[in-house]
């Protein structure tokens, strides 16, 4: 069975606007969109769970099942 492919960056979230403007554009965008930390997921499209891994997360990754990256680019650590 073939594993379906993801796309992972780490990502950088330093304000409540930033928050704001990331769910935003998460919620715009069709398919399966997730914040993580390797352990613990949440759907990125979520403004409290987004909030929630900003506050408490050390590491947080944008993760989907489509190629993220021109959408969330501001905010994508290289």
């Amino acid at each position: 069975m073939e594993r379906p492919l993801k796309y992972t960056y780490r990502i950088e979230l330093r304000t409540t606007d930033d928050v704001r403007e990331f769910t935003k554009i998460a919620s715009r965008l069709d398919g399966r969109i997730y914040v993580t930390n390797g352990d613990k997921t949440l759907s990125a499209k979520s403004f409290l769970g987004v909030y929630l891994a900003k506050t408490s997360w050390n590491t947080i990754f944008v993760e989907s099942d489509f190629d993220c990256f021109f959408d969330f680019r501001r905010f994508i650590v290289r």
